[in-house]
């Protein structure tokens, strides 16, 4: 048998707000030097904290018009005990982008109280205020994404061909023998309008010139595209046929998307640069509020030694950037009982490569202090040995992409299961699972239940360091469900002979209730600032020790909950040093979940085709309250509670089904 198919998916997404024109260039009319770029109305946030938190506005914008196009062919052929087949697919997928980039096509100020603190370094507590820097018109940091780019397109292929033998070598054993090959091909620029930091010569380089690649990356063709799949059902004779064991092992790929912001067409010349400049560590800025946004917004085809990177925030794509690799394999035993319940046990594990990690070149390296050079004692980043001049001209941050993540998954999953007799249906599964990572992926969970370390390692000459849980690692999971029809009603064991008129609302009722438990997620701890004098974008506190979770206490002085308080558990690293907590804390965790939802159903029968159907749902059905993360920020609120999921939700439905 042969089975052909053709797809297309478009998808379009515009995002981004604005301001109203008669706020004019009102950047520009406070004194704010290129306060607006051509043609923008608005004023550019200005962030100091508290005291000017909603003042102006980035304006972060993005425009998607993504395609999908997909032909794929198979074959079945059966011969004996064998079960073969065979097919193709194949993927395009070209996107069309703008995206302004993280910092906005507005851009901001930004004014962390450094320069009216007691020092630069190691300043005394409670000294600096943001506010009191706006006023003198010092800023810590400033940034402009792109606010006259153009829309860029990229696009990539994907090659796959398969073949699978199903081997029933026995009547009681079955195996299944199967390769797949798999190739991605890199991600080029229609136009050829990308550049690339050339890691190993450590230049600029431009798509398809001077002998570079279109993509400025390489492509992966060889061993890792062919992906190998293994199976088997055994059903041993001497358990009386009522027992089957289970395994499996398999590895598969995938090109994660990374992040809009990363990709290459975004840097110059072709468009404008992203400015990101920063002072950390600097006595006084070198531009004041009054010059504002400082830097190149040139565009064109050439960028004559490198000045269109002046104060840009560089892409960098790592040559070996490849799709992740997931090896996959179990082993379960399943037991039958009573002719319609099962028991199933087993063991389930994952292993993932090649994750994309975000990942900044031009991080200083941290060395060890000593009388010549004082705390915080930095070397320049090796990445940029060959090339001084671009890193002096360039952010302090770069934006970089590697492939270089992992995680590892083992669980024990147990479930029961009984298919539907005497108007009761249900299953109960259970997982006791741990997950360990260095890469929480580039988009991670940003509030809610869980919270993601930052994307970008701490220290990105120490990938040890970022060994920690998944911040989505559950330790215990139980998730349950019923289906029981009420034995009330015509024909049923109570009221057989019920009156038509009772049993139209008394009878013929199902009940199905959901449960779901699991146990918290691990907490990600922030620090207050890059302390080592590097340019780490992250920031971590030092983890001092063990921080008990109180439960549910009420908070003092707050409207939520008081988790866990931080009685020295964690500090703030010394000048010249990483925090010391790992990305995610096993040992302090969030509240976990539990939710009871109910569904009740009644079918009333109007003739032999038409039926109609009443249904209520009860999500959350006891108002249960499940309570989000804790703020695992350093300082006044951290372990706070202020935010909870959804309370309950009821709602009715009638169909009617002909």
């Amino acid at each position: 048998m042969n089975e052909a198919r053709f797809g297309w998916s478009h998808v379009t997404l515009n995002t981004g707000s604005s301001f109203n024109s008669n706020v004019a260039a009102l950047g520009n009319q406070l004194g704010i030097g290129n306060g607006n770029p051509s043609g923008l109305s608005g004023l550019l946030a200005l962030e100091a904290g508290n005291l000017l938190r909603n003042l102006g506005d980035r304006i972060i914008a993005q425009s998607f018009d993504d395609h999908v196009w997909q032909a794929e062919d198979s074959l079945s052929y059966t011969r004996g005990r064998h079960t073969l087949k065979f097919g193709f697919q194949y993927w395009r997928e070209p996107v069309k982008t703008f995206y302004s980039g993280n910092n906005g096509e507005l851009g901001f100020l930004g004014f962390n109280g450094t320069f009216t603190a007691s020092a630069v370094n190691n300043a005394l507590t409670n000294t600096g205020i943001g506010a009191a820097d706006f006023f003198l018109g010092f800023p810590s940091e400033f940034g402009r994404g792109l606010s006259s780019g153009r829309t860029w397109e990229q696009s990539s292929n994907i090659y796959a061909g398969y073949i699978q033998d199903i081997w029933r070598l026995t009547d009681r054993l079955t195996v299944n023998v199967g390769l797949r090959y798999e190739a991605h091909t890199p991600w080029v620029e229609t136009k050829d309008q990308q550049t690339n930091y050339d890691l190993k010569t450590q230049q600029i380089v431009f798509a398809n010139q001077n002998g570079a690649s279109r993509a400025l990356y390489k492509g992966f063709y060889g061993g890792k595209d062919f992906q190998p799949r293994l199976g088997f059902a055994w059903t041993p004779a001497m358990l009386g046929g009522h027992t089957v064991v289970r395994g499996a092992f398999t590895i598969s790929s995938y090109l994660e998307g990374t992040g809009t912001n990363l990709r290459l067409p975004i840097n110059p010349p072709f468009n404008p640069a992203e400015l990101d400049v920063s002072y950390a560590g600097a006595a006084l800025p070198t531009t004041t509020s009054s010059d504002g946004i400082v830097g190149s917004t040139s565009t064109g085809t050439t960028c004559p030694n490198n000045t269109c990177f002046a104060g840009a925030l560089l892409r960098v794509w790592d040559p070996n950037v490849q799709p992740a690799l997931s090896d996959q394999w179990n082993l379960t035993v399943q037991h039958q009982f009573w002719g319609n319940t099962t028991f199933q046990i087993g063991y389930v594990g994952q292993r993932g490569t090649h994750l994309m990690v975000p990942f900044s070149y031009s991080q200083r390296q941290l060395l060890t202090p000593s009388a010549s050079c004082p705390a915080p004692c930095t070397g320049p980043s090796p990445f940029f040995a060959k090339n001084p001049a671009l890193l002096g001209t360039i952010s302090k941050f770069t934006s970089g992409t590697q492939s270089n993540g992992n995680m590892m998954y083992n669980a024990l999953q147990a479930v029961l299961q009984k298919q539907m007799s005497k108007g009761l249906q249900y299953q109960v599964a259970y997982t006791y699972s741990k997950c360990m990572t260095n890469n929480s992926g580039y988009y991670g969970s940003w509030g809610g239940e869980a919270t993601t370390a930052s994307p970008y390692w701490q220290n990105i000459y120490n990938p040890k360091a970022e060994w920690a849980p998944c911040y989505y690692d559950a330790t215990n999971v139980l998730a349950a469900y019923a289906i029981y029809e009420l034995p009330v009603g015509r024909g049923k064991v109570y009221g057989k002979d019920m009156n038509k008129v009772v049993d139209a609302v008394a009878g013929g009722w199902t009940v199905s209730p959901i449960i779901s438990l699991r146990t918290g997620f691990p907490m990600s701890p922030y620090g207050d600032g890059d302390h080592s004098g590097t340019n780490s974008r992250s920031s971590r506190p030092n983890c001092n020790s063990i921080a008990q979770v109180q439960g549910r206490v009420a908070g003092t002085g707050f409207n939520g909950i008081q988790w866990f308080t931080n009685k020295g558990n964690f500090s703030i690293p010394a000048v010249g040093t990483f925090g010391s907590c790992p990305a995610q804390l096993g040992w302090l965790r969030g509240p976990g979940y539990g939710d009871l939802d109910l569904s009740l159903q009644k079918n009333f029968q109007l003739t032999e085709r038409y039926k109609l159907q009443f249904r209520s749902d009860f999500v959350n059905a006891f108002n249960h309250v499940n309570l989000n993360a804790p703020d695992t920020g350093l300082g006044a609120t951290m372990g706070q509670i202020t935010t909870a999921q959804a309370p309950r939700n009821i709602q009715f439905a009638l169909k009617f089904y002909y």
